[in-house]
């Protein structure tokens, strides 16, 4: 697939790592990756939650803990510090100290991104969907209570997150602690140069990591005409995407930078086919 986007402009509507990640894809490709970062992160406004969760994982009292973005993982290393013996935290590190907390319960994962995040701290997670990637996938996937050992679960999620899971793990009898480890934040509006680029079709795919991407693009940026390819990590995406007009071309199988360039490739590939 060496080259495969050669010529190509890709509108990254992320920064950081994944962001980083994205671009190396692109550039494997030969695809010019323009990153504009249309949300933010940042902690929650009040911590006392997330803080309790985090002790009560200290205390064992959990069977499961589940990370339903790669996102979760810095945030809840930055407070893990905090539940750590005073005598060994200034040794640890926070991806160790985190690691530590996991290790008291079985940890799942929404997808192979996430997984990669939690293995990057020395996490194996227990579970990983096999089938939709997706808080709707997890919960079709996870085990019955039967099996528990407390019945209790923490659910750390975004602050924009929906109630999926942690209402359907609550419908299967679970007692669930849902606490809030980031906020999503609106990027700084995008220069009038740019807005008017996308606009007028002058990159051929824009990569859309989750449905505040989608919003943002549409309400900072304009929405892209209809020759610009339309990728979207998931099925939450997708439908935001929908919603705001926009026509979706490439939803992965895998939710993943390598899943999202790996759809735009072999969509690219099949057009040129035709």
């Amino acid at each position: 697939m060496s080259g495969a986007l050669a010529g190509w402009r890709v509108l990254v509507t992320r920064g950081g790592e994944w962001g980083e990640r994205v671009t190396e894809l692109l550039a494997e490709q030969a695809a010019e990756a323009v990153v504009v970062p249309l949300i933010e992160f940042a902690p929650p406004t009040e911590l006392t939650c997330l803080d309790s969760g985090l002790a009560g994982l200290a205390r064992g009292i959990y069977d499961w803990v589940t990370i339903t973005s790669g996102t979760t993982v810095p945030y809840l290393a930055a407070r893990a510090l905090l539940q750590a013996d005073p005598h060994s935290a200034a040794a640890l590190s926070s991806g160790a100290a985190l690691a530590a907390l996991l290790r008291t319960a079985r940890v799942a994962a929404v997808g192979p991104g996430t997984a990669a995040a939690l293995e990057r701290i020395g996490v194996v997670p227990d579970l990983v969907p096999l089938g939709e990637r997706s808080a709707r996938g997890l919960l079709a996937e996870f085990p019955p209570l039967e099996d528990a050992r407390t019945g209790r679960v923490l659910v750390p999620h975004s602050d924009l997150a929906e109630p999926t899971l942690a209402d359907g793990l609550r419908a299967a009898g679970w007692h669930v602690d849902a606490v809030v480890a980031y906020r999503t934040l609106s990027g700084p509006v995008p220069g009038e140069e740019l807005r008017a680029q996308v606009r007028a079709g002058e990159f051929g795919a824009v990569l859309l990591s989750s449905a505040s991407t989608v919003a943002n693009l549409v309400e900072l940026v304009g929405t892209p005409p209809a020759g610009t390819v339309v990728c979207c990590i998931g099925p939450r995406t997708q439908r935001a995407a929908i919603d705001h007009g926009l026509s979706v071309h490439v939803v992965p199988s895998e939710a993943s930078a390598e899943g999202l360039v790996g759809g735009l490739v072999r969509h690219v590939e099949e057009a040129r086919q035709l």
